[in-house]
């Protein structure tokens, strides 16, 4: 088959990056729960449609060309990435998606900056940029403590808290700068692609892209407590200033523009003419069916998960306020919640199993909370099998709380072995694991007597 017209080389060019997405229901799934209904990435809305239109752009510049090495490269990545997915390690899967997507493109078309960096797009519709927040967060600080030195105005630093005499001010994740931060990034990466040539001024570039962006953010930040300083914490910047930080780096963008034109000034291009390509009718077939077999959806499959076309946000459970005390768990597959005697004992148990169908549907998710509201820890300790905690409700009144993760048929008190027993599990394919939760009053010394009766609870239940 001979592909006579560009325009029909860029059709086929999104039917094949469509099919390459869609076979990752567990993708989209985290991208629409994370990242299109996330404010911190809403430029994610605008990524497929960038992304499409620099295919476009250089359709005329790509040529076909099956290679059995990208293709065994991709097929690989695909098996880590089903090991990755199993096992919920959501972080990993986020980082080689993209990657996996670029090499299955690499086996059809000749490696190039044409299409490898439109597809490197898809790192920025990915939401595993959180883990910059802390260090964004830490060096929004420092900014901001320098600025406000060089100002008459006293301030206390405590952590992320920036106390004047007017109030205090919190420099929480969404002031951390990432916004900024990642469109920075994206646009520096789009001004490289389209317009420079030299690799100098393309790390010059991004290197302003990032430094300018962190020093706006610290910026906007010191105008806020400013604000909030002269106008007595009147003012409703102070309130609500989400929109205040775009009104410092839409100027800032602007610089960005015209440094790049400064640098390398846009030389007059004519479009390259179009060279019909011939498809190799039996390289998209191997790719097709190869790429099918490792695929996502197989893998939900192989795993019993349906439906398989299973696109939608992933599902946080509500919490029962009026149950209490008990755990907080956003998402499970199943509950059972029982009391009983131990001993003339009252112990409340509760047990949660877990399908492994996304990313909050396992026991460590970060939005769940294991000690029970109004109550708080005074200490732990870490048994063979299980945690133990000491909890008070500040009136006075203690309790004994004891849990278990449980995964690969190996109980343990320790996140860290529950992730490896998780890792271990997946190489069997199986994303299931569980959580034991069970609390008591205490009424003797120290919760002595309770310690002994939930140790002995874990073991017969263990045994």
């Amino acid at each position: 088959m001979t592909i006579k017209h560009a325009n029909t080389l860029f059709l086929l060019l999104i039917l094949f990056l469509s099919y390459s997405i869609f076979l990752y229901p567990q993708i989209i799934s985290d991208w629409r729960t994370y990242s299109f209904d996330d404010g911190t990435y809403s430029h994610a809305y605008l990524m497929p449609f960038v992304i499409a239109t620099l295919l476009w752009q250089q359709r005329n510049n790509l040529k076909i060309k099956f290679n059995v090495v990208y293709l065994i490269a991709a097929i690989t990545l695909a098996l880590v990435l089903a090991i990755s997915i199993t096992a919920q390690q959501i972080s990993l899967t986020r980082l080689i998606f993209p990657l996996y997507v670029i090499l299955l493109f690499c086996s059809l078309l000749k490696p190039s900056t044409a299409f490898i960096v439109p597809l490197a797009l898809l790192w920025f519709i990915s939401p595993f940029w959180g883990s910059l927040v802390a260090p964004l967060q830490y060096i929004a600080v420092l900014i901001t403590t320098f600025c406000m030195q060089l100002t008459h105005i006293p301030i206390f630093v405590d952590g992320n808290f920036i106390q004047i005499p007017q109030g205090v001010f919190e420099i929480a994740e969404g002031c951390s700068g990432l916004r900024y931060f990642i469109v920075s990034l994206a646009l520096s990466t789009l001004l490289c692609h389209l317009h420079l040539r030299k690799l100098r001024n393309m790390l010059l570039v991004t290197l302003f892209a990032i430094v300018g962006a962190i020093v706006v953010n610290g910026i906007r930040i010191v105008l806020i407590i400013l604000i909030g300083y002269y106008t007595d914490m009147q003012s409703s910047i102070v309130k609500d200033h989400n929109m205040f930080g775009w009104f410092l780096y839409i100027p800032f963008i602007i610089i960005l523009f015209y440094i790049v034109g400064k640098l390398e000034p846009l030389p007059e291009t004519k479009e390259q003419a179009y060279v019909p390509l011939k498809l190799p009718g039996r390289g998209v077939f191997v790719v097709i069916v190869s790429s099918l077999i490792v695929s996502g959806i197989s893998l939900k499959l192989v795993m019993q998960q349906y439906p398989l076309f299973d696109y939608s946000v992933a599902e946080i459970t509500e919490v029962d306020t009026n149950t209490t005390p008990a755990a907080a768990i956003a998402s499970y597959s199943e509950k059972q919640r029982e009391n009983i005697q131990i001993n003339g004992i009252d112990v409340i148990i509760e047990h949660y199993k877990f399908a492994g169908r996304h990313d909050a549907d396992r026991a460590d998710y970060y939005l769940n909370k294991l000690i029970p509201n109004s109550w708080h820890k005074t200490n732990n300790q870490l048994t063979a099998n299980s945690q133990l905690l000491w909890l008070s409700d500040g009136s006075g009144n203690t309790a004994l709380l004891q849990y278990w993760y449980e995964a690969n048929g190996q109980p343990t008190g320790s996140i860290k072995e529950y992730k490896r027993n998780r890792i271990k599990q997946a190489l069997k394919l199986d994303a299931t694991s569980a959580l034991h939760w069970q609390f008591v009053y205490c009424k003797s010394v120290q919760c002595r007597d309770e310690v002994a009766i939930l140790k002995r609870y874990s073991n017969n239940v263990k045994n």
